[in-house]
């Protein structure tokens, strides 16, 4: 199985260390995208950022994420299967609760601690995800249904 870790614009050395030094004997083949990270792996490909992030997206059979709501919503978008590993190096912890909520949702997996991520790629071999489905916000029309009613704005 092809996984892509990413860890998107902030650095998530403690992710990135672990797949380095505990996948590296593993039958899957894993590419890391470290950001601006200080650890630099010693045993599968890596890159700090790239605009063709999709291309990785896309050749990929799973996904080992941040918990980054931009990576997430985008990976979901494009139907991809998804682990979750909320960056609590990180100051505040609303990673966390993206990580819960879409895992409540059964969009993604989720895992608290790394010495989890074996189990959970098995998992995800199996594991049948409820389908994300996008919606489309139309913020100016709500916007101004509440500045302006309805019956001023259309004859």
């Amino acid at each position: 199985m092809k996984i892509f870790v990413t860890v998107g614009t902030t650095k998530f050395d403690g992710l990135i260390r672990y797949v380095d030094e505990h996948f590296k004997d593993s039958i899957h083949e894993f590419t890391l995208q470290i950001a601006d990270g200080n650890y630099t792996p010693d045993h599968f490909p890596y890159f700090n950022f790239t605009d063709e992030i999709k291309d990785y997206y896309r050749d990929c059979d799973l996904v080992i994420s941040h918990g980054g709501a931009g990576s997430i919503y985008r990976l979901l978008e494009l139907q991809k299967k998804i682990i979750v590993v909320p960056n609590l190096e990180r100051k505040d912890r609303h990673q966390l609760d993206i990580a819960r909520y879409m895992s409540e949702k059964n969009y993604v997996l989720w895992v608290s601690s790394f010495d989890k991520l074996t189990d959970t790629i098995s998992r995800c071999e199996t594991h049948q995800f409820d389908r994300f489905r996008k919606q489309d916000f139309f913020a100016a029309d709500k916007i101004l249904d509440f500045l302006i009613p309805e019956v001023v704005r259309k004859p």
